[in-house]
Order: C-alpha cells, then structure tokens, then sequence
C-alpha cells in the first residue's frame, strides 16, 4: 500500500512540473499579448493561450484525484502535495482572470481610442462593462454551485456518500 501510494507521490511531482511548465507558457503568450494591446496591435496567440490554460485545468483536475488518493491512504506528503497542487490551481485562475479580462473581454485598445477621440465632444465613453459581467457570471456560478451542494443528498453511509461524491 505504501509503496503503491509512493508512486502516486512520484507522479505527482512529476506532473505538477509539467502543468508548471505549461502555466509558464501560457503566461508567457498572454504577456506577448498584452503587449501587443499595448502597442495598440491585435493580440496573436489568445487561442494558444486558452488551450494552454484548459491543458492545465485539465491536468489540475487529475492531480486533485492523485492528491485525494494520497489523503485518504494517509500518506505523509499528502498534505504538500495538496498544497503543490492548490498553489497551480491558484495561478491558473490568476493567469485565466488576466486572460479573461485582457484579451478575451475587452476591445482592442485602438477601436477604444478612436471611439473615444470621436464621441468625446458629445458624450463621455461608457467604461467597458465585459469584465463587471465577467464577475457577475462567475459569481452566479459560485451561487449555483452552492445552492447544488446544499441540496443535494449525500446519504447516511459513507458508501452511498462515496457513490455521490
């Protein structure tokens, strides 16, 4: 058993490297990008950085499994491998909200400015509202998943609690 939860221990170091390197990639693109905005240009590599992002979700999801199997064989590294893993979760949102916010919400920066320079005589420019809509969404999904968790039946013994989880 203990060695069985040793190379879950391996792996996961491993991986957790991996999806390192594959945060860092994506990171940088999207620096790349916000430049580019900066500049005034066009960003070039948001889809490379969305696909980087939902590799790394997707790996994060599997290492939480790893890190669960840990805990519950009582490993002791399970709770810094835990750690390890939160800290990626932790910069993937980080990474995604700055996407989410920069490049995917917002308008380029030149069609804001000309819309700006032309409307300023007439009217002051309305504040972008993407990203307010942004939290509002991610804020009902918060909410929603609360409400599911709060209703939900989970079961008196711990395998029907198993068998929902």
């Amino acid at each position: 058993r203990l060695e069985r939860l040793q190379r879950v221990v391996t792996k996961l170091q491993m991986e957790s490297g991996l999806c390192e390197e594959q945060l860092n990639q994506a990171d940088a693109l999207l620096q790349a990008d916000v430049r580019l905005l900066a500049a005034g240009k066009a960003p070039q590599k948001a889809a490379e950085v969305e696909r980087d992002l939902d590799k790394a979700d997707a790996m994060i999801r599997l290492l939480f499994n790893d890190v669960q199997t840990l805990k519950d064989g009582r490993h002791p590294q399970g709770e810094q491998m835990y750690r390890r893993v939160y800290r990626l979760h932790e910069r993937l949102v980080s990474i995604r909200t700055e996407y989410n916010l920069r490049l995917k919400s917002g308008a380029p920066v030149t069609a804001v400015t000309s819309v700006a320079v032309t409307s300023a005589q007439q009217r002051r420019p309305e504040p972008d509202e993407a990203p307010l809509r942004y939290l509002q969404e991610l804020l009902a999904w918060v909410e929603e998943n609360q409400r599911r968790v709060a209703t939900a039946e989970w079961g008196a013994d711990l395998p029907t609690v198993e068998t929902h989880l």
